[in-house]
């Protein structure tokens, strides 16, 4: 006997064909469904990462940072073209253009002292005495000759303020000269754990935003004048800054006390107690101060000014 049944086995067999393509079916729809599930949380994420961004990258928001964009830019320039006013260029000059500019200026300021009753210091030559016989290198001169110009402007204004005496003017050497320069917006990286060690290669040395060049100037001048010479160098058209600031007063002492005027007094001739004079003194204000100003001059490195 053959229990072999042609429909059942034909049935069986589309069966099981029937059941693998609905798995296939089943996995390219679930694979399909991962990836769009996928893409879908990945834009909601970003969509959310938008939203809770400040600004929002909005149109409105997009206009407004342009503008905000475009007024830093004007500010800038504005600030850059103010700061290049208040900053003397360094000019071509030779050395021996510098002498001869150095020996007209004090030629000058000695010239005006005298006729304002300013006394000099002995020997005073604007604080550049190595230069009196010896020419400058042809690499110093220009900046020499900046400095020359700062200088006298502050001689200028002592002057012209009438103190009693200008001392003297010392100034730092120069890097130009062979000194070291004395400001710099980029200080040396502190040594420490995590740090370049010792010997290692050095990193690239950023530019110098600011440099100053420092000088002292002491002089002597009642209170009242050196209120006035401190407030024009401060307010003048270059930028100066007073770093450091050394005053003594002519009088050490304080006052004394005295016995009172009409105890002092003799008696008249009839024996009559004589009339007090009066007993008002000026304690204070008639002092002179002697001043050591320290004074830089600040110069920025910064771009030329866009129009």
């Amino acid at each position: 006997m053959n229990w072999r049944n042609p429909f059942l086995s034909a049935y069986l067999g589309v069966t099981v064909v029937g059941a693998g393509i609905l798995g296939y079916l089943v996995y390219s729809s679930y694979s399909h469904y991962a990836e769009v599930s996928s893409n879908y949380d990945t834009q909601v994420a970003e969509l959310q990462r938008l939203q809770n961004r400040t600004p929002f990258p909005s149109d409105e928001n997009n206009q407004a940072f342009a503008a905000l964009t475009s007024q830093y830019q004007a500010e800038y320039q504005k600030l850059l073209a103010q700061v290049s006013k208040m900053q003397k260029p360094v000019d071509s000059v030779t050395p021996q253009a510098f002498q001869d500019r150095l020996r007209a200026y004090v030629s000058e300021v000695t010239a005006a002292a005298k006729e304002n009753g300013v006394v000099l210091g002995e020997g005073f030559y604007l604080g550049f005495d190595q230069y009196r016989d010896t020419l400058p290198s042809n690499e110093a001169a220009g900046v020499l000759d900046r400095e020359l110009g700062a200088i006298r402007s502050v001689v200028d204004k002592l002057i012209t303020f009438r103190v009693k005496q200008i001392s003297g003017i010392k100034r730092e050497t120069l890097p130009e000269e062979g000194g070291r320069a004395t400001a710099s917006a980029t200080p040396a990286p502190p040594t420490g754990p995590g740090r370049r060690p010792p010997g290692a290669a050095a990193a690239v040395e950023a530019p110098k935003v600011v440099n100053a060049n420092s000088f002292e100037v002491v002089f002597i001048a009642d209170q009242g004048r050196l209120r006035q010479v401190l407030n024009a160098i401060v307010t003048a058209d270059q930028f100066f800054i007073i770093r450091n600031l050394n005053i003594e007063n002519s009088k050490l002492e304080g006052p004394k006390r005295v016995a009172d005027a009409a105890d002092s007094q003799p008696p008249s001739a009839d024996g009559s107690p004589a009339a007090p004079a009066s007993t008002m003194r000026l304690l204070v204000g008639r002092e002179t101060l002697t001043t050591a100003l320290r004074i830089e001059m600040i110069t920025f490195n910064t771009p030329p000014a866009t129009k």
